[in-house]
């Protein structure tokens, strides 16, 4: 598992500055795509390739696992956390620290930045669905603290954001930290995958502010703008002035558009592929859009209790019901609902009674021109003679 730390660092770890520090996270969370190193130095692409997390070879032996969590925390003081988490941590973590951290309010931006640049991403290959079972296994241990969402297609980057208004106790915090950084060992060493946390200390209350502390780079929607029109052709309209503005050629953060949330009570139907079981209720609800308003998450079967293997731990489900809708005094509609996640109407009845209707008439259709044509091959009788007599020889 490739970890790194970044925040309050004693003494000896490299001091990075925030925008190298940005260059680094967005090369860990696979958004490099949108920040340039055009006019970066040569130290600086030193720092991305050590903390940037593990170059991608151009043979590969194996499929890697594209599952990336953010784990940022504000207004962290002193290192007591930070001992906390080392403590139940088994494997080692680089770390440098940010010289002059920005405030909350600008990490807040570049982390729906960031989130806002995985959202664009095409889906990440994932032959064997390794991005979608870590995502819920973290989300299964962070959401014990906190909400946590997973984005992009195939939900391969996990974001967790707290900070002191969240009022999360220390000791929970930190053992959650180091359950998902031990996730490697406890998961299997089969599903590695890459954990940044970041913590960062309370922002000054007197401090001066930079317009853009974590430097420039670009969004979905200023890659959109540069792309070259395609020409259209010539109308009497097309002579008039626009009315709507046009698209600068870059944006402006202040209009960044927002990150919607889906709400805790979405019951639309999900897309993709679902797992049979979920380890809780909650994940198995959010998951599954309260099964698309079709059911409600229950125990499908109850686990041993012991140990950490996702096998021994209770089994949730969706258990699916009918919607029974009266057509009439004296008759009802009723529709079967299947999937896991009840996002699929049964037709299993209507389909065999189309089928057996089309297969009757086939076969009275293929009877009938059987029957016609084993009539018509049929030989006529012979002529009957009677009364019919040659000349008679005189």
């Amino acid at each position: 598992m490739h970890d790194l730390w970044q925040g309050q660092i004693r003494t000896g770890a490299p001091a990075l500055s925030p925008e190298t520090a940005r260059l680094v996270f967005a090369q860990r969370l696979g958004v490099s795509r949108y920040h340039s190193i055009k006019h970066v130095d040569e130290e600086t692409v030193q720092h991305i390739n050590k903390y940037g997390g593990p170059q991608q070879k151009l043979f590969r032996e194996k499929h890697e696992n594209p599952a990336r969590v953010l784990i940022w925390i504000d207004d962290v003081e002193g290192d007591s956390l930070r001992d906390d988490i080392t403590k139940s941590t088994v494997t080692h973590l680089p770390e440098f620290k940010i010289s002059n951290p920005p405030a909350s309010s600008d990490s807040e931006r570049l982390i729906q930045d960031f989130i806002l640049q995985a959202q664009s991403l095409p889906m990440k290959a994932d032959p064997q669905n390794w991005a979608h079972t870590t995502g819920v296994e973290v989300e299964a241990e962070l959401m014990k603290l906190k909400q946590t969402d997973s984005y992009n297609l195939n939900g391969y980057l996990n974001v967790f954001h707290a900070d002191k208004n969240d009022k999360i106790p220390q000791a929970d915090l930190a053992k959650s930290i180091a359950n998902v950084l031990n996730g490697i060992v406890t998961w299997g060493n089969s599903r590695d995958y890459c954990v940044t946390v970041v913590l960062m200390p309370p922002s000054p209350a007197h401090s001066k502010r930079a317009a853009q502390p974590y430097g420039t780079y670009d969004l979905p929607s200023t890659l959109e703008a540069r792309r070259d029109k395609t020409e259209m052709l010539l109308s009497p309209a097309a002579s008039e002035p626009s009315a709507e503005p046009q698209n600068p050629n870059v944006s402006n953060l202040e209009d960044m558009p927002t990150i919607q949330i889906s709400q805790a009570n979405n019951s639309s139907p999900v897309l993709g592929i679902l797992p049979s079981c979920f380890n809780s209720q909650g994940i198995c609800e959010k998951k599954t859009h309260f099964c698309s308003g079709h059911g409600s998450c229950g125990v499908l079967h109850n686990g041993t209790g012991k140990g950490k293997d996702t096998r021994t731990r209770d089994c949730y489900a969706c258990f699916c019901k009918a919607d029974v809708v009266q057509v009439s005094k004296s008759s009802n509609k009723t529709t079967v609902w299947g999937g896991p996640a009840c996002q699929k109407k049964d037709v299993s009845v209507p389909f065999w009674l189309f089928a057996g209707t089309g297969i009757l008439l086939a076969f009275l259709i293929s009877s009938g021109i059987g029957l016609l044509y084993s009539m018509g091959s049929e030989e006529l009788p012979s002529v009957i003679g009677a009364g019919v007599s040659g000349p008679t020889r005189k």
